[in-house]
């Protein structure tokens, strides 16, 4: 099996958008790729006439095709409420659970420090994802999951996107393509403003490619998780001894 990276994100485009290049370029470099979207993005919408569960029913049906073009090895629906994204217990308990079924080296998701970050979907997962981290690793939060078979697990890598001080690049000078043509599959929130878009997200890849000696990029900051004593197959000590 090959090494397995778990990008979590608040509404079905967001990988597309952010680190949509960065997906294929592990796909293609023999990582398993995985998305948890936290909300059904059932409030993006101008349209006032659009109900929340028929949009909901379209997001999810877009990024499944969205994950085919990139090769994703599976995407996992939360079904959150969409704009009232709380890192609280409930949030982190789904994601500890999804952490010890995937069992992820690299957990990728929103820079929850970033400041100025105006939405609070976006600040939420990104401390829940984070936070859920620990509760993977240690049996005694959520004893539950270990009920059901959900062994502990530990995560060695994080990347954060929508960065403020970015130190890690992904090359996607060959990538960016199929990083469009996966946002583009989001109909249901770019088609009206596709050519703004596609423009602005072709420049900041240049940006970032500027930044790091690349054609194009896109940028990260990379955390490596500290392994303590408690990841050392410490057990208690028989007494007397």
């Amino acid at each position: 099996m090959g090494r397995v990276a778990l990008a979590v994100c608040a509404h079905p485009d967001d990988l597309e958008f952010f680190c949509g290049g960065s997906a294929v370029a592990m796909v293609r470099d023999g990582w398993n790729v995985w998305l948890t979207i936290a909300t059904d993005g059932d409030r993006g919408t101008h349209d006032p006439t659009v109900s929340r569960e028929s949009l909901a029913a379209i997001r999810r049906e877009e990024s499944r095709k969205a994950g085919q073009m990139l090769g994703l090895s599976g995407i996992i629906f939360l079904g959150k409420e969409d704009g009232e994204l709380y890192a609280d217990s409930s949030l982190r308990r789904d994601l500890a659970r999804v952490y010890r079924q995937v069992r992820p080296d690299r957990l990728i998701t929103f820079d929850p420090w970033r400041r100025y970050e105006l939405h609070p979907d976006h600040r939420a997962i990104g401390f829940a994802a984070i936070d859920a981290r620990l509760a993977a690793r240690l049996p005694h939060y959520y004893s539950d999951l270990l009920r059901d078979g959900l062994e502990p697990c530990t995560i060695k890598e994080i990347l954060l996107f929508n960065a403020d001080a970015p130190d890690y690049y992904v090359d996607i000078s060959s990538t960016f393509d199929a990083k469009l043509s996966a946002l583009g599959e989001h109909r249901s929130q770019w088609e009206t403003i596709w050519d703004d878009t596609a423009r602005s997200l072709r420049q900041e890849a240049e940006s970032a490619g500027r930044s790091s000696g690349h054609a194009m990029a896109e940028a990260f900051k990379r955390i490596f998780v500290p392994m303590g004593p408690v990841s050392a197959g410490w057990r208690p000590r028989e007494e007397g001894c």
